[in-house]
Order: C-alpha cells, then sequence, then structure tokens
C-alpha cells in the first residue's frame, strides 16, 4: 500500500485543465472530498485514532503557514485529486497515479514540481496528524 505520501491551489487554471471545482475552494472541503470513502486511506487513519475529518482541519490549518506558490500548487493538486476520485469513481491511489504520469501536465496542468509540493505537504500533515506538537495540535 502506497502511503499518504502518494497524494500527492485554488488556481484559476481549474477550470482551464478541464477540471471542475467541485469543492468551490474550501480547503477542508477539498481534502474531505479527496479522501472520504478511500477504502485504504480511512483505516490508515483509524488505526492511529483518526479520522478524514481531523486530517482535514489539519490540512486546512497549516495552508496558512505555506507561501503562496506551495498554497497554490498545494490546493490545486488536491482539488484535481479529489475531482478525479468522484468524476472517474477513482480511489487515492488510482487518481494520484494519473498525476504522477508524464502526460499529467499536458492532460491535467500539473506538473511534476506541483505534484511533490502536494506531496511533500499531504505527507507532513499526515506525521503532524499523530504527534502531540506541530501544525496539528490544538
Amino acid at each position: 500500500m502506497k502511503r499518504l505520501s502518494i497524494l500527492a491551489s485554488a488556481c484559476a487554471l481549474l477550470s482551464a485543465c478541464g477540471v471542475s471545482t467541485s469543492a468551490g475552494g474550501n480547503p477542508a472541503a477539498i481534502c474531505t472530498t479527496m479522501l472520504s470513502g478511500d477504502a485504504e486511506v480511512e483505516p490508515d487513519l483509524a488505526r492511529e485514532g483518526k479520522s478524514v475529518a481531523d486530517y482535514c482541519a489539519c490540512y486546512a490549518k497549516g495552508l496558512s503557514a505555506q507561501s503562496a506558490d506551495d498554497k497554490a500548487a498545494i490546493l490545486k493538486v488536491t482539488q484535481i485529486l479529489a475531482d478525479l476520485r468522484e468524476e472517474r469513481g477513482l480511489g487515492l491511489e488510482e487518481a494520484a497515479n494519473l498525476l504522477d504520469d508524464s502526460s499529467a501536465e499536458s492532460e491535467f496542468s500539473v506538473t511534476k514540481a506541483e505534484f511533490e509540493t502536494a506531496g511533500e505537504y499531504v505527507d507532513r500533515v499526515r506525521r503532524d496528524l499523530v504527534r502531540e506538537e506541530g501544525m496539528c495540535a490544538p
């Protein structure tokens, strides 16, 4: 099983990419759509006593500390992942694999750098989610 690091902003290009903005640009809603119902993610979080809602609250909270460019990349990639899951009925890993493909830049307007920035961020959120300190701490 690939960990959450496979995940891998609110950008005007989203509609130009042929991808809707189903969550309306709300970071927690984008995150929730991206993760909810995934057969691997939900049990992984539950093993740590966490939920998609916990993860997405931390995801949204941490965005404010990101640079404008990183925040834009993170939101762009996670919105596209959320939309791919909804529109094509894919699991998160399957959707992420589409964006980690060499055709992702032409098909979805997602660069390798954007995908990596988003992947690093969501992985950091996952690590911080189970720590008593860091961006997810109350």
